[in-house]
């Protein structure tokens, strides 16, 4: 019935989410409420668009829904790297969280692509 849960990128986007959250629990940023409110609503709108997107009609729907999670995953690296430049994580963390979220773009862009080829109802 819920068969975003079957997709891997969705299972990869919490595992990302996840880890987002461990690093703004662990460092200063957690003391920053107005950036981590903005990157914990970013975190969760990556993996509620791609379920949300999964009860679509068409292909066409679901790849809008799509692209808003992967406009989400960049507001987070955007939120992250400006945390890195005012010292409230680690070049480390940010980078993990770079290399993770260049992933999770890489799998929504190329569901995004398959949706366009298949060019079909869902």
């Amino acid at each position: 019935m819920f068969r975003f849960k079957k997709f891997q990128v969705y299972k990869d986007s919490k595992e990302f989410v996840k880890f987002c959250e461990n690093v703004i629990s662990k460092t200063k940023i957690n003391h920053n409420k107005d950036l981590t409110v903005q990157i914990r609503r970013a975190m969760l709108s990556v993996i509620l668009n791609i379920a949300e997107g999964s009860g679509c009609d068409t292909d066409k729907e679901f790849s809008r829904f799509l692209e808003i999670s992967l406009r989400s995953v960049y507001e987070i690296v955007a939120a992250f790297d400006f945390a890195y430049d005012i010292n409230l994580i680690s070049e480390l963390s940010f980078k993990e969280i770079e290399n993770k979220a260049e992933q999770i773009c890489k799998q929504l862009n190329g569901f995004r692509r398959s949706l366009k080829n298949k060019n079909v109802q869902l």
